[in-house]
């Protein structure tokens, strides 16, 4: 275990984040990083529901802190609600203004 400002914040063992990548990283990739004790992230890109419903249970399923990763310019802000409901430690939103 290696504490970093990164460990505490996220609550997991180890400075490790997998990238959300859409299309690759989904909920047993995502799961499989979170019980190596790093941050797995779910690549949610357009935050398809059937999508999001399909995967973040595998990864919520483990208990352990977890994350969700949009392309900004895709999604929507009821796809972002939708992922909370999975309660996921972090959300990333990259590739786009958020504030629209």
């Amino acid at each position: 275990m290696l504490s970093t400002p990164f460990t505490s914040l996220a609550g997991v063992q180890h400075p490790i984040m997998l990238a959300p990548m859409g299309g690759s990283a989904g909920g047993a990739l995502a799961a499989a990083v979170s019980r190596g004790g790093g941050l797995g992230m779910l690549g949610a890109a357009d935050g398809d529901p059937a999508w999001l419903a399909s995967e973040a249970p595998v990864v919520a399923a483990t208990g352990l802190p977890w994350g969700i990763g949009f392309l900004t310019w895709m999604t929507t802000v009821d796809a972002v609600r939708r992922s909370l409901m999975y309660e996921p430690r972090a959300v990333m939103l990259s590739f786009g203004d958020a504030r629209p």
